[in-house]
């Protein structure tokens, strides 16, 4: 009987309703060594390894099943994805010829881990090759496998981690530019090819396909909907670049955050449909710094995004907030400059702007701005945001036509904050009340 089969028998007996899509069926029945799946967002990748890793766990006893995913958040909601799995099939029994197969309980389960009574056992990993070469495994899955930083190190730590076992390998993922191991693995003839596109998974309507490219610029929709290998000629931050900032870490809860460190707060405010977009940095040792908050506020209005900056102030004490003192945040930093002094406004020129880009360009370049590895919007906008030359040799800094750069820009003003000399920020006042 093949996997599939096997599958849909269980999803059967589970009540769950579910019918397997034939590209599911597909990969399921793959039993090639290398598979690789390139695919569009929420078509249910994640759903297949969970159920063929419950599957497989089930039909081979001691055996050994990693879930590889690139931060610690992602890695918890892949195995709350299995657990899900696991809490549906409690109690079924169904029949395959003369064998019978019945799953009741597990032998022990954890947040990362759950072990079966026939001794297999499935675990979810972050990103962290030494935590993978302890492991032997019969099957290892590496899920959203273009956004891993360091892919070729945690290829280094599996290929040795199935070889004794001739283990089998999956990558999973949309692309994230023509690098890496995903790529490279991509564009070889090694891994058997699956290719799956929105249009190949009904459960994702009409109705969301337009949500989705609502909130997506047009380079975002070509990659992560359209699977597309995107070229980085005018990109100012390569992917490359910006995955070498990232760490896995949580972003801070304001008001329960204590630190002596210096904190920077940089403000984009929105004018039309643009966002308001807060960042916090940290300074650390050696002109270090790290971001610890992100906020974006969306058809929010002016009072509420005003009493909220005001609370983050009181609860984190920044050395300098710095506002785009542009349109709405004319009259923000009038009223909060009133109570707090760290506040400045900064008014957009073509040169300050291209100053602060510069200064954050080289923050990133040189490794100098730490960034959580699942702050996606930012990462986006970083990888959009383009140096563009004109014919004249003008140089334009800004993100392409329709799209948002409020992420950036609320960066840029953050660290430009912490990097210019206290005198010397720009604050023309031109709002009276």
């Amino acid at each position: 009987m093949k996997l599939s089969q096997m599958a849909q028998l269980i999803l059967d007996a589970s009540g769950s309703g579910v019918k397997l899509y034939e590209w599911q069926e597909k990969w399921l029945d793959d039993e090639s060594r290398f598979r690789i799946m390139l695919k569009s967002r929420a078509v249910g990748g994640s759903f297949l390894i969970a159920l063929e890793s419950f599957i497989l766990s089930l039909l081979k006893p001691d055996s050994t099943i990693l879930l590889v995913s690139f931060s610690m958040r992602q890695s918890l909601e892949l195995f709350r994805k299995v657990k899900e799995q696991i809490n549906k099939l409690k109690g079924i029994r169904i029949r395959v010829g003369e064998d019978i197969y019945s799953f009741y309980a597990t032998l022990s389960e954890t947040k990362t881990q759950v072990e079966f009574l026939n001794n297999s056992r499935i675990t979810s990993l972050p990103n962290n090759p030494d935590a993978i070469r302890g492991y032997r495994a019969d099957h290892v899955y590496v899920d959203e496998a273009a956004m891993f930083k360091n892919d070729f190190e945690i290829k280094s730590a599996i290929i040795p981690c199935i070889a004794g076992k001739e283990g089998r390998l999956s990558l999973i993922s949309t692309p994230k530019g023509k690098r890496g191991w995903f790529y490279e693995a991509w564009s070889s003839d090694v891994f058997s090819k699956h290719q799956v596109h929105y249009s190949m998974a009904p459960h994702i309507t009409q109705s969301d396909l337009e949500g989705m490219r609502a909130s997506m610029n047009p380079l975002e929709w070509e990659q992560e909907m359209e699977m597309k290998f995107l070229d980085e000629l005018n990109a100012l931050f390569p992917y490359e670049m910006i995955l070498a900032c990232t760490e896995d870490y949580p972003l801070v809860i304001p008001d329960q955050y204590k630190t002596s460190n210096p904190l920077f707060v940089g403000i984009d405010f929105g004018r039309y449909r643009d966002s308001t977009v807060i960042t916090v940095v940290e300074k650390l040792e050696s002109d270090i710094f790290r971001l610890i908050f992100l906020k974006e506020f969306f058809n929010t209005d002016f009072i509420e995004q005003k009493e909220y900056i005001r609370r983050l102030i009181l609860a984190l004490n920044p050395l300098r907030v710095l506002i785009d003192k542009t349109g709405l945040g004319i009259p923000m930093h009038d009223f909060l400059s009133k109570d707090f002094p760290q506040v400045e406004g900064i008014t957009f020129t073509a040169a300050n702007k291209e100053a602060m880009i510069l200064n954050l360009y080289n923050y990133v370049r040189s490794r100098r701005i730490i960034l959580p590895v699942d702050v996606k919007e930012l990462i986006n906008q970083l990888h959009s945001f383009q140096r563009i030359q004109e014919k004249t040799g003008k140089i334009r800094y800004e993100a392409p036509a329709g799209q948002h750069d409020d992420y950036v820009i609320s960066l840029a003003l953050a660290l430009y904050a912490a990097s210019r000399p206290f005198d010397k920020i720009i604050a023309t006042p031109v709002w009276k009340w």
